[in-house]
């Protein structure tokens, strides 16, 4: 080691001296580093260098005071954290880039790859003063909460973990969106047109599922992750449709789903229902979102210019097993991209038909557009029910009755 080149950063805390042998030796701290790191230095040039190298912590050139400010960064990492019931932590700091310049080239002195970075020390021992202090749980994969410390200006970034709860929901009210539909004038912040509420429809599965969930956790914000969606006026029905919700900053984080459930239920009975809610982890959402699965559809299906079930009976005998081409449908054609995708229809059932009246039931591969497998889309879907019945057949009422997530039961039929 060369004593000139040290002496040109000093002076420094004992410290920052010894964490530039910080991976060598067991059972010391960087300050007995230091002093066994000076009284080597000492030995060799048969000198006293202690008044010449060495400052007290907060006069560091090399840390700029920082180790001396742990114990503040630990009281404001606890104050931060005190509003939360988290069980496990961790810290990350942010560090002036001209310090971690000084800082690398006087670890280059002694050898790069026997340092302990500045940053690793402040994390470790602000994590250990955290853990002291409160039996918080410090835990690198994964915690409940991330402090990152902007040291230049003591202030605290503080990340908590969002919940996330999946179920499954069943919607029976058919002016109900699955998610919050933000109002197109105001595009969210509120005006006469859609009441101040910033919302196009006043209610969604989306806030009447939140609602008791937010004030549970009593967290900021909340998203709505849907297994696909069901138009507004159609009704999910069956064993219902996968979602997770996800609440972002949650102070409280032991929720009671069961009461939770019941509460969702009971206030909005005959609109939704939700149920088997269980708390997963994040990895779920995406797991969610690429899940694909035939569905069944009920059906209410005016038709004009046929007036025989046997004829419709043959049109639906026609389309059963079926690949069908649908181009997007005039009605989402100005918010999707304009594609022939397509699609195949497993069955159709002509269940009765009355008056003018034929009830349908209909599966169908993920993706299909009911509505305009029915009516044609003016060409748009190819083969149609229209087309092989020879009449205008249009959709009134639609009903998902089964999302067919089971395996075995995709095998068997």
């Amino acid at each position: 080691m060369n004593l000139n080149e040290i002496k040109s950063f000093a002076p420094f805390c004992l410290s920052c001296l010894g964490r530039t042998c910080g991976k060598v030796g067991f059972g010391l701290d960087n300050r007995e580093r230091g002093i066994e790191i000076l009284n080597q230095l000492e030995i060799q040039n048969g000198v006293d260098l202690y008044e010449e190298l060495i400052s007290e912590d907060s006069n560091c050139k090399i840390c700029d005071g920082l180790i001396s400010e742990i114990p503040n960064f630990i009281h404001l990492v606890i104050d931060s954290m005190s509003d939360y019931s988290i069980s496990t932590f961790k810290i990350g700091t942010v560090v002036d880039k001209d310090l971690l310049s000084t800082e690398a080239s006087f670890q280059s002195v002694f050898g790069e790859e026997i340092g302990e970075p500045l940053k690793s020390q402040l994390n470790r021992e602000i994590g250990i003063g955290v853990w002291k202090a409160t039996e918080l749980e410090a835990k690198m994969d994964n915690p409940h909460a991330v402090a990152i410390i902007d040291t230049s200006y003591d202030t605290i970034n503080l990340e908590i973990k969002s919940l996330f709860i999946e179920g499954n929901y069943n919607k029976y009210d058919r002016t109900v969106p699955q998610t919050r539909w933000p109002c197109n004038s105001c595009k969210g912040y509120g005006c006469k047109k859609c009441n101040d509420t910033g919302q196009l429809y006043p209610d969604s599965v989306q806030s009447l599922v939140a609602e008791p969930f937010i004030d549970a956790a009593s967290c900021k914000e909340d998203l709505f992750h849907g297994m696909g969606r069901e138009d507004i006026d159609a009704a999910m029905l069956g064993s219902g449709r996968p979602f997770v919700i996800e609440l972002r900053m949650p102070r409280v984080r032991n929720l009671d789903l069961s009461t939770i459930e019941n509460q969702i239920n009971k206030k909005n009975e005959s609109r939704i229902k939700v149920n088997n809610l269980k708390f997963v982890e994040r990895s779920r959402v995406p797991e969610l979102k690429n899940t694909v699965c035939d569905k069944t559809y009920r059906v209410d299906v005016s038709v004009f210019g046929e007036d025989s079930i046997e004829s419709l009976k043959k049109g639906a005998q026609r389309l059963t097993g079926t690949v069908i081409e649908q181009r997007t449908p005039m009605r989402v054609s100005h918010r999707r991209a304009d594609l022939v995708r397509p699609r195949l229809i497993n069955s159709i059932d002509v269940t009765s038909f009355e008056g003018n009246m034929a009830e349908l039931i209909i599966r169908a591969q993920h993706g299909t557009y009911i509505r305009e497998l029915v009516s044609g889309d003016e060409g748009r879907t190819n083969p149609s029910f229209s087309s092989l019945v020879d009449a205008t057949c249009k959709v009134e009422v639609l009903d998902v009755l089964n999302l067919h997530l089971d395996a075995k039961e995709e095998k068997n039929d």
